[in-house]
């Protein structure tokens, strides 16, 4: 990732500073004595002083790369600060946000159409994260200290109290050496605002970056921080990182306050079904700041007091222009397909659909996704019973494949003596051995003479892999099932609270198993891979979203069904009978 010029990293500045207040001091008790008697200016030099300790406040003309024109000039500084500490809410159908004119920052932003675990209205503000770590819309700057005052400061709003939307509200703040002004405008029927900054520090504009610094409110387990990413677009590439990635030598992190230059189309700080996203006026004038910090929580977040604490990680992210006057729109909201689709970067760049990140069965997992919305909203009006249906076609679909591996598994079966015979012919010679070709060639017209194909019972199960992949990624993106109810379910997006599926699951699993041929398996081991398989998908499936576990367990069923059928026709009797005489002659 390119690096932005950040003049706190400038390497030996302390020394040349040391050396220049040296070579200064020296000058002054030289003209004090060899100068001319007017008294000396002292008053400037704490100024030039003051400046040369404070780089990391990055004024605009230091950036090499940024064309800015020259700064106003200073209007005499007339002290624009409130008394005490006042509310703003904005309303709209969508969403009711309200800001505190401490820090001009955002304390609440409901989404109306959603629902926490309380079933009271989401605040996507996450209460916990929040305090630790900073409030929607609170200022970055890489000089602390003025961070700080920025967001602590007590601004004066041009409106207080409740107003519906459209609506502008602005938040200003003054002093001797400081100008401050935030301006944020509100339509009536989409997530989006449009925010402009501009930090003025002794007449010149200072990079004072809109954050979004972390966490959601619908992270209600701990388990759900995992799932927060920060997201980008440049150009036609868009990324998604975790805060953390890789395995052993090839993790990576997020790094804390790491400065990335543009040109974004967007930028978005996002969990499993919501996501807040900068869209700049510039791409091309665009910096990201990332953040990532690690904040403890209570183990029992329903308990806030709770002693027993917890440590997870949390991304943001700050996002501005480098020529310090950052014009940009934001949205917070769901990652709903036609929200996203609908909501563009700029205005004629790209939408905000690679926010959904579907993985590598993406090409299978959004047409799915497409499917049974549709089945959904023009068939059947549960998601529950949506996948059901949907799980019905695929597997009748996928019928004629599984009808042959199963023949292919039961004629297997039939000409395992054949097979027997053809190893011990060639088991004496080694696996180098080139007779080993001619072992090869024997079995090739085997499978050839019966009809047989070695891998067609395994061909199905592989093929089914794909769908269940793709399924895990559709659910494991799809607001529309979070909360939505099934039978017993009140949440398809989360695990099934009675744990019916999963032992649904590993029960047809074994009874497939169990009906299903094994060829060229010893008995014994043919028994324990009975247990042990089922029980293993059992434990992977125990805490996996229950929509995810409809497809599974129906899946499941329909496949045992199959066997079954199959087991019970013509050649499938003669096949089970002579496994049976060949069993009893080994007794």
């Amino acid at each position: 990732m390119t690096e932005y010029y950040n003049p706190k990293d400038e390497p030996g500045i302390e020394k040349r500073l040391l050396v220049v207040f040296a070579l200064v001091f020296i000058g002054i008790l030289m003209l004090q004595y060899l100068g001319p008697k007017a008294p000396p200016q002292p008053q400037q030099k704490p100024e030039t002083r003051e400046q040369q300790q404070k780089p990391e406040m990055a004024p605009v003309a230091q950036t090499p790369a940024a064309k800015v024109p020259k700064s106003k000039p200073v209007v005499p500084a007339v002290s624009k600060t409130a008394q005490a500490e006042t509310e703003s809410i904005i309303d709209n159908d969508l969403y009711r946000i309200k800001f505190v004119n401490r820090g001009a920052q955002v304390k609440s932003w409901v989404l109306k159409k959603f629902k926490n675990d309380k079933h009271e209205d989401l605040d996507i503000v996450n209460p916990f994260t929040a305090r630790a770590v900073g409030y929607p819309l609170s200022l970055f700057t890489y000089d602390p200290e003025l961070q700080k005052k920025l967001n602590e400061a007590l601004y004066v709003p041009s409106v207080t109290g409740n107003q519906g939307a459209p609506a502008s509200l602005t938040f200003e703040y003054a002093d001797a050496d400081l100008q401050v002004r935030k301006k944020i405008e509100f339509d009536k029927s989409t997530y989006v605002v449009r925010v402009e900054i501009e930090v003025v520090s002794k007449g010149v504009n200072v990079q004072a970056f809109p954050q979004w610094p972390g966490g959601f409110g619908d992270q209600t387990a701990l388990s759900s921080y995992g799932g927060g990413t920060l997201d980008w677009q440049q150009d036609d590439s868009i990324n998604h990182t975790k805060a953390q990635s890789g395995f052993l030598f090839s993790k990576k992190w997020v790094p804390n306050g790491d400065t990335v230059k543009g040109p974004f189309q967007w930028v978005a700080t996002a969990d499993q079904y919501f996501a807040a996203v900068f869209m700049p006026d510039a791409p091309k004038d665009s910096v990201l700041i990332t953040l990532h910090n690690t904040v403890e929580l209570p183990h029992n977040l329903e308990k806030p007091d709770d002693a027993a604490k917890d440590k997870v990680s949390v991304l943001g992210m700050a996002v501005g222009a480098r020529s310090g006057l950052t014009r940009t729109r934001l949205f917070v909201g769901p990652k709903v397909v036609e929200v996203l689709e609908g909501t563009h970067a700029q205005a004629n760049g790209p939408d905000l659909r690679g926010l959904l990140d579907f993985g590598m069965f993406s090409l299978i997992s959004r047409p799915l996704f497409l499917w049974l919305k549709w089945t959904f909203v023009h068939m059947i009006h549960n998601w529950g019973w949506a996948i059901a249906f949907l799980t019905l076609v695929i597997s009748a679909v996928l019928l004629p494949l599984r009808i042959s591996g199963i023949k292919s598994s039961l004629k297997m079966q039939k000409i395992q003596p054949q097979m027997k015979a053809i190893n011990e012919k060639y088991k004496r010679f080694g696996l180098t051995d080139p007779r080993q070709a001619e072992k090869q060639k024997e079995m090739s017209e085997l499978y050839k003479r019966e009809g047989v194909n070695p891998v067609g019972g395994c061909f199905p199960m592989l093929l089914q892999m794909p769908f269940l992949f793709a399924f895990y990624s559709m659910l494991g993106n799809a607001v529309e099932l979070r909360q939505a109810p099934w039978l017993w379910i009140s949440d398809l997006s989360s695990p099934d609270p009675l744990h019916i599926l999963p032992i649904g699951i590993v029960i047809t699993m074994f009874l497939t198993q169990k009906s299903t041929p094994q060829a060229g398996m010893d008995p014994a081991q043919q028994k324990m891979m009975q247990v042990m398989t089922p029980v293993m998908l059992g434990v992977i499936s125990w805490n996996l979203a229950a929509g995810l576990g409809v497809y599974w367990a129906i899946s499941n069923v329909v496949q045992y069904v199959q066997q079954a059928v199959m087991n019970r026709t013509a050649f499938g009797k003669q096949v089970r009978k002579t496994v049976e005489r060949r069993a009893q002659r080994k007794k």
